[in-house]
C-alpha cells in the first residue's frame, strides 16, 4: 500500500463526521474566544520536558519546530526554507527563514535554533535518541545551521517534526537561564502566543499579531498557519461527564477524552458533532525495569501471561467500535510497519504459566505499586480489571490512583512505583516511538533492542528498516518492555460553531474560527 493510501486514511471516519460542521465555502472570521475542556492541569509548559501529550497539545500553539507534518504524515519545513545533504548524508544544512519573529519580539536566528536543539538532545526523551548519532551542531552564519551526524540516517527530519516531547525552538537567552530545570518563561514563535496559566482555572493564550506566517497554503500541520480566534482557554476539567455537559450546553466548543459508550447519544444532540480519532495510540501498563519488583524478567513475564486483553480493553473503552486487541507497536494502518512478530507472547491468558513465573522468581507477595489515573478513565478501568486478573495469579497489586500531573512527576522517580498506565500515541516513526526508548520512565534498556533501534534510526531502505524493526518488537514481547494491552481509538466532541476543524490525535486550533450557532 502506497504511503498516501494509508496515511489519508487514518482519521477517515473522524473526518467524516465532522463535514457536517462547516459549510465548504464559508469564508473564516476573525474573532472570539475559543473554550477547551482538557482532561486536567498539564505537568509542564515546557515541551522538551515532558512526554505528556497534554502539553504538546496546549504548546505547540505557542512553540514551533524546523519541520512539521503534511497530510500524510511526512516531514515537510515549518521554521526552514529547506535543508541540503551532504557528506554522503552525514551533514544536514538547514535554511532558516528570515524574519521570524518571537513573542519577545526579538527575530529568531541560528544561534536560538542552536541553543534548542542542542538542548532538546539533552532532555527530550526523542532528542536524546537522535543526538546519539549526532556529531556537532554549529551555526554557520545567522540564517544556517549545520548538524553533523555519525552516520546517515533515514529519520532525522521525522524527528524534528515530531509535535510530542518536539524540537521547539526558543529564545537562546531563555534556554541558557533555564539551565537543566525547567523553561519558566513560555515563549515561542507560533500563531498564539502565552498570556497567562491560573492552576485549575485555565491557561490563556491569545492570538500573536506579529506572527509570520509560510506564504504556501495550509497541508496537514504545515503551510500557512493563521490564528483566527482572538483567544484560547484550556480549561482544565477532570470529570468526563462535566466535559460533555459543557459542549452539550454550549459552555466549551471542544472537549477531550469522552467515554465511548456516549457514542449514540452524541450524535443525537443539537449543535454537537462526536470526534473519533482512529486510532490515537495504544493501551499500557509501564514496568519499572531500573528499580523494585520488576528488574526481574521472571515477573515480567508473568505480568504479561496472567492477561486477557478483551476484558481488559472492554473496560476502558466500552464500545467495540473503539478498540481492538492487536499485538503490534505500529498500527495495522500504518502498513509499512505493522507486525505479528511476537504475537504469540501478547493476550497469553495463561494463569498456569503466570503463576509458575511467580513461583521460579520467588516473588515474595509484595505490592506491586501501580500508578493510575482517572482523568483518563480508561487508564483506570484497564488498571482495574487487569488488578483483578493478576491477584487471581498471587500478584498483590497496590493501585495508586492520582492525578495525570502528579502520575507525570511521580513515574520520573524509579523509587516511588512498580508500574503506571498511560498510552503510547499515534506516532508515524518508529525509530523514536516513546513506546520502546531507553530514556523513558521506565527505563527499557536492553543491548540489542538499542543496537536495533539505531540500526532502524540510520537504514534508508524501507524493507531492511522494516526488518529491523520487527526485532525491536519481538524483543519487546520476550523481554517484556512494556505490556502492551490493546490499541484504542479517542471519542472528543466539538460544538458546530467550531469551524475548519481537523481532527487527529494533536489537536491543533490554528486556522479554526467560530462561525454563528447552526
Amino acid at each position: 500500500m502506497a504511503r498516501r493510501g494509508w496515511s489519508a486514511g487514518v482519521f477517515a471516519l473522524s473526518v467524516a463526521l465532522l463535514a457536517g460542521a462547516a459549510a465548504a465555502a464559508e469564508e473564516p472570521r476573525a474573532g472570539g474566544v475559543l473554550k477547551a475542556a482538557m482532561i486536567g492541569e498539564p505537568p509542564s509548559l515546557d515541551l522538551h520536558w515532558t512526554t505528556a501529550v497534554i502539553t504538546q497539545q496546549i504548546t505547540w500553539h505557542i512553540y514551533e519546530t524546523l519541520y512539521t507534518y503534511d497530510r500524510d504524515y511526512t516531514a515537510i519545513p515549518l521554521l526552514v526554507e529547506g535543508h541540503t545533504v551532504g557528506d554522503r548524508g552525514r551533514r544536514y544544512t538547514f535554511r532558516l527563514r528570515r524574519g521570524v519573529r518571537f513573542h519577545n519580539g526579538k527575530e529568531m536566528t541560528s544561534a536560538d535554533v542552536v541553543a534548542s536543539l542542542r538542548r532538546w538532545g539533552r532532555m527530550a526523551t526523542p532528542g536524546k535518541a537522535v543526538w546519539r548519532n549526532v556529531e556537532d551542531l554549529e551555526a554557520k552564519d545567522p540564517y544556517t545551521v549545520a548538524m553533523y551526524l555519525k552516520e546517515p540516517t533515514g529519520a532525522l527530519l521525522m524527528a524534528l517534526a515530531r509535535p510530542n516531547n518536539g524540537a521547539a525552538v526558543y529564545p537562546r537567552e531563555i534556554v541558557d537561564a533555564a539551565g537543566e530545570q525547567q523553561i519558566s518563561q513560555f515563549v515561542g514563535t507560533g500563531p498564539y502566543r502565552f498570556v497567562e496559566h491560573k492552576p485549575d482555572r485555565y491557561i490563556k493564550l491569545a492570538r500573536f499579531k506579529d506572527y509570520v506566517a509560510r506564504s504556501d497554503g495550509p497541508e496537514g500541520f504545515g503551510g500557512k498557519r493563521t490564528a483566527w480566534v482572538d483567544e484560547i482557554l484550556f480549561i482544565p476539567v477532570p470529570d468526563v461527564a462535566v466535559r460533555l455537559a459543557g459542549v452539550e450546553t454550549g459552555e466549551y466548543h471542544y472537549a477531550q477524552q469522552i467515554k465511548q459508550d456516549q457514542y449514540e447519544r452524541i450524535r443525537a444532540m443539537a449543535g454537537v458533532v462526536p470526534v473519533v480519532i482512529k486510532p490515537a495510540g495504544w493501551s499500557t501498563a509501564v514496568l519499572n525495569h531500573k528499580q523494585g519488583l520488576m528488574t526481574d524478567k521472571r515477573i515480567r513475564q508473568a505480568f504479561q501471561a496472567a492477561l486477557d486483553m478483551e476484558p481488559i480493553m472492554a473496560a476502558g473503552f466500552g464500545h467495540r467500535a473503539f478498540y481492538r486487541v492487536d499485538p503490534s507497536l505500529m498500527h495495522i494502518e500504518q502498513a509499512q510497519w505493522y507486525s505479528t512478530v511476537g504475537a504469540e507472547l501478547y493476550n497469553q491468558r495463561n494463569p498456569a504459566r503466570a503463576q509458575k513465573l511467580l513461583k521460579e522468581a520467588g516473588y515474595p507477595g509484595s505490592p506491586v505499586r501501580w500508578i493510575t489515573t482517572r482523568e483518563y478513565e480508561w487508564m483506570y478501568k484497564n488498571a482495574l480489571v487487569a488488578k483483578q486478573q493478576l491477584e487471581a495469579v498471587g500478584f498483590r497489586i497496590d493501585l495508586q490512583v492520582v492525578d495525570w500531573a502528579t502520575l507525570v512527576q511521580r513515574r520520573n522517580k524509579p523509587e516511588l512505583w512498580d508500574a503506571f498506565s498511560t498510552g503510547i500515541t499515534f506516532n508515524p516513526e518508529p525509530a523514536y516511538n516513546t513506546g520502546v526508548q531507553c530514556n523513558w520512565p521506565g527505563w527499557w534498556c536492553h543491548e540489542d533492542k538499542e543496537r536495533w533501534l539505531d540500526a532502524v534510526a540510520r537504514e534508508t531502505d524501507p524493507r531492511k528498516r522494516k526488518a529491523m524493526w520487527d526485532k525491536v518488537q519481538l524483543l519487546f514481547y520476550e523481554d517484556v518492555g512494556r505490556v502492551k494491552f490493546g490499541d484504542y481509538f479517542s471519542l472528543e466532541v466539538a460544538r458546530k460553531e467550531l469551524r475548519g476543524f481537523r481532527s487527529t490525535p494533536e489537536l491543533n486550533f490554528w486556522n479554526v474560527w467560530l462561525g454563528p450557532a447552526r
